[in-house]
């Protein structure tokens, strides 16, 4: 018997999806497949809800809510090395990973295409003993998708974090770190640091226009300390895609890095991964190469697929 295990947050976005429930069942059990339902809460263990035969070659791992609800997953699958290909559903305000792959807001359209189940092997990363299927960043954005106000992000969607940045500049304050890797090494003081394995992050789409999901390497940006005006118009280009070639970004390739705090009052410094609270720095990364099966649009493969890039 063919299975769908799917988790959702019924919290997510505007928490409509949970209304949404009985079309995406019905659906899957069209596509002749046995559905089992695992609801997200408070003192909730998902690693209950999957037994041994999860990696039997008739199952899918559905997750439907947001970037945090599908690092969850993900964070289980991979420390229990579940291969079981993984749909998603974005049912939250920020759906960076889900919309990269083209997957729909509209629920019957999304479960269709995870009846489908056509899937590519996609990267993952590794921060310490944590992972991420999207980005990690530490500095100035890094809280602003934690920071929002639920009711901004709930009323105008992606639009609250761009305001919730903007709003934040005069308060920026760069931090002192070191960044090492095969392909490039910085020491100095840093705004921000981006390391991201699909385009889009945070709300912004094309933050690394050059982004692959399955070349094994990371997408590095970083962001040097400048003036507040120069910072302002480079928040623009950001939202344009063209910040990659300001003078006051550092953007390269890696399939690993390590970064390191050189403060000396030796204050934490946190990262995010995915939208969630990632570990205090100092951070050690790895690309995991093709680690994880996601189910995405049939119509997407080609576009999605690694067939080479040229390096700034």
């Amino acid at each position: 018997m063919k299975r769908i295990k799917m988790i959702y947050n019924p919290v997510s976005g505007d928490g409509t999806f949970k209304n949404e429930l009985d079309t995406a069942i019905h659906i899957f059990q069209q596509g002749g497949y046995l559905v089992e339902i695992f609801r997200l809460g408070k003192n909730t263990d998902v690693q209950m809800f999957f037994d041994e035969s999860i990696n039997d070659g008739k199952t899918i791992v559905v997750a439907a809510g947001g970037d945090g609800t599908v690092n969850g997953v993900i964070n289980m699958m991979m420390r229990n090395k579940i291969k079981a290909p993984l749909g998603i559903i974005p049912a939250g305000t920020a759906n960076d990973f889900g919309t990269f792959l083209g997957m729909p807001k509209k629920v019957d359209e999304c479960c269709k295409i995870i009846v489908e189940n056509h899937f590519m092997d996609i990267d993952v990363g590794q921060v310490n003993d944590e992972y991420f299927i999207n980005a990690a960043s530490g500095g100035l954005l890094a809280t602003i998708p934690r920071s929002t106000d639920v009711r901004l992000k709930n009323t105008l969607g992606k639009l609250g974090y761009y305001i919730k940045g903007l709003e934040e500049i005069p308060t920026f304050k760069p931090v002192p770190l070191s960044l090492s890797s095969p392909d490039y090494n910085f020491e100095g003081d840093l705004l921000f640091f981006l390391i991201l394995n699909s385009q889009f992050a945070g709300g912004f789409r094309n933050i690394a226009p050059q982004a692959q999901i399955d070349d094994g390497k990371f997408d590095v940006i970083l962001f040097k300390d400048c003036s507040l005006p120069l910072l302002a118009k480079l928040f623009l280009k950001v939202l344009k895609g063209d910040h990659i070639y300001d003078p006051n970004v550092i953007f390269f390739h890696t399939s690993e890095l390590t970064i390191n705090s050189l403060q000396h009052n030796q204050e934490e410094i946190p990262s995010d991964i995915d939208g969630e609270i990632g570990p205090i720095l100092p951070l050690k990364i790895y690309n995991k190469r093709q680690a994880l099966k996601i189910i995405i649009p049939k119509e997407k493969s080609k576009i999605l697929a690694w067939k080479g890039r040229d390096l700034i």
